[in-house]
């Protein structure tokens, strides 16, 4: 990775940023990965190989926790209700998401920053066939958490550049967990990798930028929120159109 924790600030480093400081202050400690908060070592400087990169990368310590990043794409987090959902509630909590789409698609975009509509249908296609709705005691706000956990925004000739991914902290495992949370605590974190949309496996030495999303509890409040482009709303009525309407 290209970005990590300061080792003592609340903020990110870049690792040009860090070499240059501990050869100034060689005691001046160890970068931190955002997800598992374990200490980095800077890997590719003396690297014989041509075309790698000084980049972080985490010890090899059997005994650190298991953490996303470093898995290198082999987490992937899903939807798995409960066998015995409340049926009412999980019907009652769709109907009111597809009557808010507005201020779901706005939040969302807000969270991906790099994305379109179809981008919105298809991780919303994902979760609802999976039936997201059915998790007992889920907030409405926090159904577009599972659509961005669960799918991959690859890059987009016209206005995607790198590969994002949503990562939750080392110690949530899965969605329910996440759930559980404290409010303070439920935070995603946003990652940027230079990969191609052709690549077949997330890498820890293509992470190239992060950044710690707190889960906004409040957006459908936000009148700001409550209508969108005609084209987007084009475009979610053909993916949904017996639940959005298509413009007037």
């Amino acid at each position: 990775m290209f970005k990590a924790f300061h080792p003592f600030e609340p903020k990110s480093i870049h690792i040009r940023d860090y070499i240059h400081l501990i050869r100034s202050s060689p005691s001046f400690g160890d970068a931190r990965c955002p997800a598992c908060e374990q200490p980095l070592t800077v890997k590719g400087d003396l690297d014989p190989k041509q075309g790698v990169e000084i980049h972080f990368a985490h010890r090899r310590d059997p005994n650190s926790p298991v953490c996303p990043i470093k898995s290198e794409g082999a987490i992937r987090y899903q939807v798995l209700t409960e066998a015995l959902p409340d049926t009412e509630a999980a019907r009652s909590l769709r109907e009111s998401f597809f009557k808010n789409w507005t201020y779901h698609w706005h939040q969302f975009k807000k969270y991906v920053r790099t994305v379109d509509a179809n981008d919105f249908a298809k991780a919303l296609q994902e979760v609802d066939s999976r039936g997201v709705w059915k998790y007992r005691d889920l907030k409405e706000h926090e159904v577009i958490i599972a659509m961005l956990a669960t799918k991959d925004f690859k890059p987009v000739k016209k206005y995607r550049a790198r590969w994002v991914r949503f990562w939750f902290r080392s110690e949530v495992e899965n969605l329910q967990e996440f759930w559980n949370l404290g409010g303070s605590k439920k935070v995603m974190i946003r990652a940027e990798y230079d990969l191609s949309a052709k690549a077949t496996k997330i890498r820890e030495d293509k992470f190239k930028d992060f950044s710690v999303l707190t889960i906004n509890s409040s957006y459908l409040e936000d009148e700001a929120y409550a209508e969108a482009p005609r084209v987007v709303q084009a475009i979610l009525s053909k993916h949904f159109p017996r639940l959005i309407d298509p413009p007037a």
